[in-house]
Formats: C-alpha cells, sequence, structure tokens
C-alpha cells in the first residue's frame, strides 16, 4: 500500500506540473498591435504586428515536427451612422510552419483566401460594394453581392535555417493589400478589423505524451480595430 501510494503521489505531481506549465503557456495571451494604414495609390494597405505570440512552448512544439499555424482575419468596415458598419472587404491570410528535424530547417507556406469578383460583375465592381456587405465579425467568409467564394491560393513557400527570420514572418504583416482605392467612398469613414488565430495539430508519439499540454495548442485573440480614416 505505501509503495502504491507514492505511486499515485509522484504521478499527481507529475500531472501538476504539467498543469501549471499549460496554464503558464496560457497566462501571457498574444494580441493584435501597431495597425497601420497605407493610402498608396491606386491601392490600400495595412501592417501590423502580432505580439506575443512565438513562445517557448510554440517553439518547443515546432521543433517536434508538428505543424503550427497563424492564420489572420483581415476585415475592412465601415462606418454607418444609425446603422451596424458594414464589411467592405475580408482577406485570410494563413502562415503555415514544419521543421524539418533531420535537415534542421523550417519549411514556410502561405495561403490568402479573399472574395474575387465573379466575371459578370467586374463592371460593378469599381463600385462601392459599401452598403450591401454582410454584418458580423466571425471567421466565416464574408461575401458582398457580385463575388464569388475563392478557394485558399498558395502565395508563397520557402524553406530558411533562421529563427530569427521565422519569428519575424510569422508574427508582422507587412503592407498588405486590401483593395483599389477607387473601390471606396471617398466621403466615408473606415477603419480595419484584424485578429490571429494560433493552432497546432495533435502531436503523436511520443510527444502527444511527453508534452500533451502543448497538443492542444490553440490561442485565439481578440478583434483589434485601426484607427479611423478615410480613402481621399
Amino acid at each position: 500500500m505505501k509503495i502504491l501510494r507514492e505511486i499515485l503521489f509522484g504521478c499527481l505531481i507529475f500531472v501538476c506540473c504539467l498543469l501549471f506549465s499549460a496554464s503558464y503557456s496560457y497566462a501571457s495571451n498574444p494580441f493584435i498591435a501597431d495597425i497601420s494604414v497605407a493610402k498608396s495609390s491606386p491601392e490600400l494597405f495595412v501592417s501590423a504586428k502580432l505580439k506575443g505570440g512565438f513562445t517557448p512552448e510554440i517553439e518547443e512544439i515546432i521543433h517536434s515536427g508538428a505543424p503550427a499555424t497563424f492564420t489572420y482575419y483581415i476585415k475592412l468596415m465601415r462606418y454607418r451612422s444609425g446603422w451596424t458598419d458594414s464589411t467592405e472587404y475580408s482577406k485570410t491570410i494563413k502562415r503555415t510552419v514544419k521543421y524539418d528535424v533531420l535537415k534542421k530547417e523550417y519549411k514556410l507556406s502561405e495561403e490568402i483566401e479573399e472574395p474575387i469578383p465573379s466575371p459578370d460583375n467586374k463592371k460593378n465592381g469599381e463600385k462601392n460594394l459599401r452598403d450591401q456587405g454582410r454584418e458580423g465579425t466571425g471567421e466565416s467568409k464574408i461575401l458582398n453581392p457580385g463575388t464569388i467564394e475563392s478557394s485558399p491560393t498558395l502565395v508563397n513557400e520557402k524553406v530558411t535555417k533562421d529563427l530569427d527570420e521565422l519569428k519575424k514572418w510569422l508574427a508582422n504583416l507587412e503592407s498588405i493589400k486590401i483593395i483599389p482605392l477607387k473601390q471606396t467612398n471617398p466621403g466615408s469613414k473606415y477603419y480595419i478589423n484584424i485578429k490571429a488565430d494560433l493552432k497546432t495539430i495533435k502531436l503523436w508519439f511520443p510527444f502527444n505524451y511527453i508534452l500533451f499540454f502543448v497538443s492542444l495548442w490553440d490561442v485565439t485573440t481578440d478583434w483589434e480595430v485601426s484607427s479611423p480614416f478615410t480613402a481621399d
């Protein structure tokens, strides 16, 4: 009985340590910061940074060989007096990293998903779609009339051995193209909404036992809002 109690006590201490590690990894929640908008004719661009997203825990997961994905949701919103603000445009950027343990290099891939104009509405695409967007702030795709849902497009794929380059690539949105300025209303006020979803797949043996507290790593930031701006 004494040996059994010691074993049970040891298991309890082990589980408590893992739970403490898990709670510690979630203690510092990541967030979106430094949202800036640039109006460089003929396009509207946005930049932002993810703070606190690359923790020692996620670095450990990546170096175990498990893929990790940072997904960014970007929305161009238009103020409407007396009405719910409308979503003029939405874009999803998914960045995935997988570490090759043998070659000791990071394989990076980026997918971008956004609504595209339907063939019979290209002329109307030059006009404002400001009042016809579907409302809401969920992750489901928001489409305007005259658009069709596009499949994710592989935009970028590369390999690096530099951990700092990896961190910068995962956490920085730099000059992301939104829409042509001619598709905005010069007399309206706009703002950008951005949030991020950080995930990794379930780890495999033996990591699913050694690091089970991070094998379900799934963190979502709050929506962050840019300063209001006009398109003119």
